[in-house]
């Protein structure tokens, strides 16, 4: 990556959590950036913030589970930053899911979002990087994709949908000159994290913290980025422990975690 010329990144759910606190620190490192979200006065809140603070920005209102709208929105905004070289999948829901209630058509929106959204936002801007043959995706995954948490049904399936997506294009896109990162935040204290009633406090990083960890992925693209450290080693330890331990410990854990039914 040239040190003159900061390649222009795509981040999808500019808006609000990890996304908007990483818009920010891109901007702190002169990075061209096209910004898509389906809230608009949010959206054209930060693009203001960032376009006061002198960077280059360009944004449009879009929802990642419509294909075309999406497609668009994309060949909008590169012809006013130009070529995408970077896309930051960031968009993504998530909402507390238990037995028995397990809400199926909050399944199809959390997998139409957090799955279908991201492979429509490859999509738009693969052509391109193809093209070029240069181009980094970075899809931002979960811990809970590795282990399904009992907790958040919808949205662990939806994750590791996402990880085994990422993981399947990855080959491919290599050898045509794209390099595809998995990233899997811990816990982070956006609205998501902290909506779900735990009954004792879970130790959660800031947007701001997983922000620099998102924009270390861009720069250094790695095939996977887990944070934080700490985070890293319980997903060891998760992903290798027995299916009948991780069992045994999810129903231990489960009753006493949240302050809901389990």
């Amino acid at each position: 990556m040239s040190a003159e010329r900061k390649p222009t990144v795509l981040l999808t759910g500019a808006a609000h959590g990890i996304g908007r606190a990483t818009a920010l620190a891109l901007a702190d490192r002169n990075t061209p950036m096209a910004l898509i979200d389906r809230d608009g006065p949010a959206l054209a809140e930060i693009a203001g913030e960032l376009k006061a603070r002198g960077a280059t920005v360009a944004e449009a209102v879009a929802d990642v589970t419509d294909r075309e709208d999406l497609a668009a929105a994309v060949a909008t905004l590169a012809e006013a930053v130009g070529p995408i070289e970077v896309l930051l999948a960031c968009a993504g829901i998530g909402t507390l899911t238990v037995v028995p209630e397990l809400d199926t058509p909050m399944l199809r929106k959390t997998l139409e979002v957090n799955l279908l959204g991201v492979a429509h936002s490859i999509e738009a801007v693969l052509p391109g990087m193809i093209e070029r043959r240069r181009g980094h995706i970075v899809g931002v995954a979960s811990v809970a994709g590795y282990r399904g948490f009992p907790w958040m049904i919808s949205y662990s399936a939806s994750k590791a949908g996402l990880i085994a997506y990422l993981e399947g294009i990855r080959p491919g896109l290599r050898r045509r000159g794209v390099t595809v990162t998995t990233v899997c935040p811990g816990f982070v204290r956006t609205q998501m994290c902290t909506s779900v009633p735990y009954q004792y406090p879970v130790k959660m990083i800031e947007p701001e913290a997983a922000a620099r960890h998102l924009v270390r992925a861009i720069e250094q693209r790695p095939r996977n980025c887990i944070f934080p450290w700490d985070m890293r080693i319980s997903l060891a330890v998760l992903k290798y422990m027995p299916d009948g331990l991780f069992d045994r410990l999810m129903r231990w854990v489960g009753p006493r975690a949240l302050h809901v039914e389990f």
